[in-house]
């Protein structure tokens, strides 16, 4: 029972969970599209997700910055709302594993956005791995939609919205590198789950909106879904270096082919895979390659 205990607190199971949280969270996501608009959705998710995040603050007190953070984070926050609204609208158009594979290419852009804003070193072998990468999140596409031959089929931006949101993403993430070394992971928390919520509160007001119980339970799920995640993710790379746990991050290919095909009969073909599969390569190339002596 104890080593039960043990590896449940550890910071893979952890960072595994929290990545089967974002699947379940984007599968709730597609399947409330049926019967609202993702703008809608989003808010709904973050506005309920600042809530539960506020309750338990409440409830456990832990230390806030000051007033000073807050605009660094609602800056962040704007890449963060923005990445989250572009993956969303994705899965509603193309398939869970796919979206999944697209929104894996964010690893790729830390390393040259890092060197462009932070003036961090990018090595030769990071700059590789990156294109490889990249070529293999063209090669889905273009497979899919035939993007390149002019004779375009599909949801062409379908298929680029991870790519976009995982610049978002990433872009976020290096900002967040300038409080790395200031702030507590649960004040990283905390406001990854409270202050986007400002740029979606005005759909509130521009639309009207009257869920229904069925919904609204779907959204409060999706809310805590994407709490839990942020939350999980925080703790686990507080306790275990990021090159560490990079593994947890692919397990959403497989969460996202599983429940993609039982709730939604989506089943990825060949192409996908052998895309996904040069990406994943890419990015454990550039992790490892980042990580070694200069």
């Amino acid at each position: 029972m104890l080593q039960i205990l043990s590896f449940a607190r550890s910071p893979y199971f952890l960072g595994a969970t929290a990545i089967f949280c974002a699947s379940c969270m984007n599968a709730l996501i597609k399947g409330l599209s049926v019967h609202e608009s993702v703008l809608v959705i989003t808010a709904w998710r973050y506005t309920l997700g600042a809530v539960l995040v506020i309750s338990l603050w409440f409830i456990f007190r832990p230390p806030l910055p000051g007033w000073s953070a807050v605009p660094f984070h609602v800056f962040r926050g704007f890449f963060q709302i923005s990445a989250a609204s572009l993956f969303f609208w994705s899965v509603t158009q193309i398939p869970l594993a796919t979206a999944a594979a697209l929104g894996l290419t964010g690893t790729l852009m830390i390393g040259p956005l890092a060197w462009l804003l932070l003036r961090e070193s990018l090595k030769r072998d990071v700059v590789i791995g990156t294109l490889v990468g990249f070529a293999g999140a063209l090669f889905i596409v273009n497979t899919e939609t035939h993007l390149l031959s002019g004779d375009i089929r599909g949801p062409v931006l379908g298929y680029l919205a991870p790519i976009i949101a995982s610049l978002c993403h990433a872009l976020s993430v290096v900002l967040l590198r300038f409080r790395s070394q200031s702030e507590d992971p649960i004040v990283v928390a905390f406001f990854a789950n409270t202050l986007p919520a400002l740029y979606v509160l005005p759909v509130f007001f521009l639309i009207d909106i009257q869920p229904t119980v069925e919904l609204f339970g779907g959204y409060v799920l999706a809310a805590f879904f994407g709490v839990s995640f942020w939350s999980l993710t925080t703790i686990a790379y507080a306790h275990a270096p990021a090159a560490k746990l990079a593994p947890m991050t692919y397990t959403q290919l497989i969460w996202a082919a599983i429940i993609g095909f039982f709730l939604f009969g989506e089943l990825p073909g060949a192409s996908m895979w052998s895309g996904a599969a040069v990406i994943v390569a890419a990015c454990f190339y550039v992790i490892r390659s980042s990580n070694k002596d200069i």
